[in-house]
């Protein structure tokens, strides 16, 4: 979680420009932000994975893992997020409108805070890959990730056929992984329609 854009507009002593990417502590930095300032967010915050280093939910990695526990771990993803940001998430909102990526840890917390509590619309994407990561034993494949949409009434949506499918079929993302060094990048495809479609069509 690193990056904020918002509108150029002083906030206390800070003051953070349009168009810009600022890397630092995004619960930090989210402070800087204006109340009710951003149309949309979407973020990939940290997963929560437990027992990283050899098991996961009783299920062992097998030794086609390719080091992805410790690619995990190198990243520092893989102790989940603070929900806390949560409030500051809904502080700079004009209308809830986020997509928030997660695993199945997160899917729970994520639908009380925004579905249960505060009333919002909902939609789950899933993102289908073809070269899971190779848990066996008692464990299912973790061969999808998700992506929660959250939005209350008023939020810019604009969802036409063409880009409204909710489950995306993708080969391992090799390109944008070793370009960017994260072992979690996303495609952008996904991304450049999860904006067109809450935000009025552009980018």
């Amino acid at each position: 979680m690193e990056a904020v854009l918002c509108d150029n507009e002083k906030h206390g002593e800070k003051t953070m420009e349009f168009d810009q990417i600022y890397l630092g502590d995004a619960y930090q930095l989210i402070k800087q932000v204006p109340d009710k300032s951003v149309d949309l967010i979407v973020t990939d915050p940290p997963y929560e994975f437990n027992g990283m280093d050899t098991k996961h939910n009783s299920g062992v990695l097998s030794g086609r893992s390719g080091g992805f526990d410790k690619e995990i771990i190198k990243a520092e993803i893989d102790k989940g997020i603070d929900l806390s940001i949560l409030n500051e998430f809904v502080r700079v909102m004009k209308k809830i409108n986020i997509y928030l990526w997660c695993n199945k840890e997160k899917i729970l917390p994520y639908l009380e805070f925004f579905v249960k509590d505060r009333k919002c619309n909902y939609e789950i994407l899933i993102w289908a890959k073809d070269a899971p990561i190779p848990f066996c034993g008692s464990h299912y494949l973790v061969d999808k990730e998700y992506c929660l949409y959250f939005w209350e009434t008023g939020a810019t949506i604009n969802i036409p056929f063409e880009r409204g499918k909710t489950i995306y079929f993708t080969a391992k993302n090799i390109a944008d992984k070793q370009d960017y060094d994260h072992p979690t990048i996303k495609p952008l495809e996904i991304i450049k329609n999860l904006i067109l479609n809450s935000s009025g069509g552009g980018l």
